[in-house]
């Protein structure tokens, strides 16, 4: 969304016809209204696909962390079983090591992948939906004197 400043809604009629005080009849001011509504409308809906999409590519990298963390998970039990299987200290030991390098794998996956992770509303849309309805108030009070 742009950062320029909003018109109006004086402003954003351009030139119509006025009555004989210089005032826009109340027709015109309602069509400006309900064109800048529209347009806000479409502009947050823009700003809403956006920002989901770039929390959907987020999540789908944080997805396939966790999942090679949950496959190392796996992978550490399998390994942890074989550990307690094999008593015969050459094979215990390799087994030993292989269990803790996929514990530490999993941890590090894990710890990432949920670093990633981004739930809740797009906080850049909520922003601009307060900043807008505080734009509308101050429009509404001004047209409305």
């Amino acid at each position: 969304m742009d950062s320029a400043p909003r018109a109006s809604a004086t402003e954003s009629a351009g030139t119509t016809d006025t009555n004989g005080n210089g005032r826009r009849g109340l027709i015109d001011l309602a069509r400006v209204a309900v064109e800048d509504t529209v347009r806000l409308v479409q502009q947050e809906i823009q700003l809403a696909k956006i920002e989901i999409g770039e929390m959907l590519r987020s999540n789908i990298r944080a997805a396939v962390f966790l999942s090679v963390a949950a496959v190392c998970a796996l992978l550490f039990f399998v390994m942890l079983l074989v550990t307690i299987a094999l008593v015969i200290p050459a094979h215990a030991l390799v087994a030993g090591i292989e269990t803790a390098l996929f514990l530490v794998l999993l941890i590090v996956f894990a710890l990432v992948g949920k670093s990633m992770l981004k739930i809740g509303a797009p906080p850049k849309t909520m922003t601009t939906l307060k900043e807008d309805a505080e734009w509308a108030k101050q429009v509404l009070k001004r047209n409305g004197k």
